[in-house]
């Protein structure tokens, strides 16, 4: 029994010492920034309107309007996770989008707050990498024009955020500088009194849901550490 248990045991360390020979360590993928642990994206760009359509539903009747273009707007994004490999990482983040509205004086101003959760798929080895980042949640909007009369400005929706970009670690590799542009669709709604110009001139309805949607181009920069 004895001398059948040692050959049992036997076989074991030589079957394990035979696995340990076929893991490969590959210290590239152990880079600090590449390694399966939390990570950090934060960005600044600009948001550029390229259309979009308002869209009001009244009693009888819904009307919708093409939108003109918007100013570009300043946008930040910061967003928190982890590594689950070293070519995917899934996070959670917010940021702020802002718009001053010099036709009306330094006053009047817009803020959107996105919040989303983010899937970002890394492409390519070495320390330049490209990527793939999907974002998906809803925003909160504030206009401070519309928060001064009667309806408030103040609108909620979906938030929607694609982008292809670059990725470069640098030589201490703690850090990298990536860069991106892409496709977000703003999907924003409120309440509003309005009079039905179209239908019978002068009502007023209340509590008339009003949408707004809108496309944008953003281009940004940022560090991931």
């Amino acid at each position: 029994m004895k001398k059948l248990l040692c050959y049992f045991i036997g076989c074991f360390i030589v079957v394990l010492a035979n696995a340990q020979d076929d893991i490969v360590i590959n210290l590239d993928s152990i880079k600090n920034i590449k390694s399966t642990r939390y990570s950090s994206i934060n960005e600044v760009g600009v948001g550029i309107n390229v259309g979009g359509k308002l869209i009001q539903k009244f009693p009888n009747n819904t009307q919708k309007r093409t939108l003109g273009i918007d100013k570009p707007d300043f946008i930040f994004r910061t967003v928190h996770g982890a590594l689950i490999n070293p070519k995917l990482f899934i996070g959670a983040g917010l940021g702020i989008d802002f718009r001053p509205n010099g036709n009306y004086g330094s006053r009047y101003f817009y803020f959107t707050f996105p919040i989303f959760a983010e899937f970002r798929e890394y492409f390519l080895d070495g320390n330049f990498n490209l990527f793939v980042s999907q974002r998906i949640g809803g925003a909160f909007h504030l206009d401070s024009y519309f928060n001064n009369s009667i309806n408030k400005g103040r609108y909620s929706g979906a938030f929607g955020e694609f982008m292809l970009g670059g990725r470069y670690v640098t030589n201490g590799k703690k850090l990298a500088v990536h860069f991106g542009v892409g496709y977000r669709l703003q999907h924003l709604q409120r309440k509003v009194d309005i009079q039905d110009l179209n239908g019978n001139a002068g009502q007023t309805y209340n509590n008339v849901p009003e949408i707004t949607i809108k496309h944008y181009v953003p281009i940004t920069i940022g560090i991931t550490y």
